[in-house]
């Protein structure tokens, strides 16, 4: 029965996946969602936040670094100026995305919180990644750099909670009463 249980995990795993890098396609081919500069309305985290919920945040962790892979190798995510700026806008964002369910509690409103704590850290890193890497017309660390970064990591990243926040407590209530997910 364990080879079930774990074919059946990786079968999920693979789906969430999936739909992480069909929904990042179609969001790359809305010109909207796109900010000049980098980032963008990321409508494909709502994979990676309901993975965390069915599966438990440890592999909503894997979903969301399979998923990075997956798209990397597509030829996505590639601006790279050193290890650390890498971290803080891929991994460490997609990581607090994938913990989401740790991070929401137990109550009624779990989905809403966990969302919301998930999109205040990943915007957390990346307001740290434009502040040291990319700041624009100013000294990486100054103020000019924190308020240009905390500005145009604001809007897509609101955008993006809001969106997930709405959108992911809706799909997982309507996942459990198809008795798709517990």
């Amino acid at each position: 029965m364990k080879t079930r249980n774990q074919t059946k995990l990786l079968a999920f795993m693979a789906l969430y996946a999936a739909l992480y890098v069909v929904l990042k396609t179609v969001g790359n081919f809305i010109p909207f969602l796109q900010m000049p500069n980098g980032g963008s309305i990321e409508i494909e985290l709502i994979a990676v936040f309901i993975a965390s919920w069915h599966l438990g945040w440890s592999y909503g962790i894997g979903v969301a670094m399979l998923s990075w892979l997956i798209t990397f190798v597509m030829g996505s995510g590639r601006w790279f100026l050193n290890p650390m700026q890498y971290a803080l806008d891929y991994f460490i964002p997609l990581i607090v995305v994938g913990i989401a369910s740790l991070l929401g509690g137990r109550g009624k409103n779990r989905f809403v919180i966990g969302v919301i704590i998930s999109m205040i850290l990943k915007y957390a890193s990346n307001v740290l990644s434009g502040v040291y890497y990319w700041p624009e017309g100013a000294a990486a660390g100054s103020v000019p750099a924190w308020i240009y970064s905390l500005n145009y990591n604001l809007w897509y990243n609101l955008v993006t909670a809001v969106v997930c926040a709405l959108v992911v407590p809706l799909l997982i209530n309507r996942l459990q009463k198809a008795k798709f997910i517990d």
